[in-house]
């Protein structure tokens, strides 16, 4: 399903037509989905929110927010979107404690780039955003920067952090080709991009965790909860960056847990992604 998902969010003319369908049909086509398996993964996927939610083995609720952010995508890939309003649903007391440090986002792919880009830009539109991506990816016209990952754009990165800015990228995938460092969440071997863990561990810097859900068809709320100061520099360096591995998958394990259905990347818990880093 991720291809035929890919397709209709960027291919020029799949996503002319896909954007303009009503959102009655992404519900009818999430049922049919559903009930036809034409893809024949529905058993694994259940078996990932099995890991994630043992209670749950409904899938509609996913495979409509997946069908809704390739809708959402394809409207960008056609010039038609419009950013959604972003409001803070949870935790502005924690969000307002970040200011004036170095802030750097725990945060699960629940949204488009696109959405993403548009919503973190609006939530902290008094504070320089830089984000980390791959390749030439559009900014949507959103105020925030987007970086590579490499060598060169971890300083960048770092300039901006130290100056209060924020880092807004998704702790919790790395592209193929970049460094990536072990972890497990949900019992699996996760990859966590190596530069985000060495910036995160920076002494000074807070780490806010934070998810974006969908609320409605027409609204991006953010949740924050407590951030965490990085503090001191560390004697034994890979010990160090062991416990912020670990600190970040235990971070993201209980933000998807509050909305599993929304994760974009559940079903990499059983599937092989070629676009997410291998461990």
């Amino acid at each position: 399903m991720a291809e035929a998902l890919h397709l209709l969010s960027y291919d020029p003319c799949a996503s002319q037509v896909f954007c303009r369908r009503p959102l009655g049909e992404l519900h009818r086509l999430a049922d049919w989905v559903c009930e036809r398996d034409p893809y024949g993964e529905l058993t694994r996927l259940r078996a990932a929110l099995g890991l994630v939610d043992p209670r749950d083995d409904d899938l509609h609720g996913h495979v409509r927010h997946q069908l809704w952010c390739a809708w959402r995508q394809a409207s960008w890939t056609a010039g038609l979107a419009r950013p959604l309003p972003a409001v803070v649903a949870a935790g502005q007391q924690w969000l307002d404690e970040t200011r004036g440090h170095p802030t750097v986002l725990v945060s699960p792919m629940t949204m488009t780039t696109a959405d993403a880009l548009h919503t973190v830009s609006a939530v902290f539109a008094d504070r320089h955003v830089v984000a980390l991506g791959e390749g030439a990816i559009p900014q949507y016209d959103a105020e925030i920067s987007v970086v590579n990952g490499d060598v060169g754009s971890i300083r960048h990165v770092l300039r901006h952090l130290a100056a209060g800015g924020v880092l807004g990228t998704y702790a919790d995938f790395v592209y193929a080709d970049r460094d990536a460092e072990p972890t497990v969440m949900f019992r699996r071997a996760r990859p966590i991009s190596s530069g985000f863990v060495a910036v995160a561990s920076r002494p000074g810097t807070m780490l806010l965790p934070t998810v974006m859900r969908r609320s409605d068809d027409e609204q991006i709320a953010m949740e924050f909860d407590e951030p965490i100061l990085v503090q001191g520099m560390p004697q034994d360096a890979r010990s160090a960056r062991k416990s912020m591995r670990q600190l970040i998958a235990q971070l993201l394990e209980s933000l998807i847990r509050r909305n599993p259905q929304q994760w974009l990347l559940l079903p990499t818990l059983s599937f092989d992604s070629p676009q997410l880093a291998r461990v």
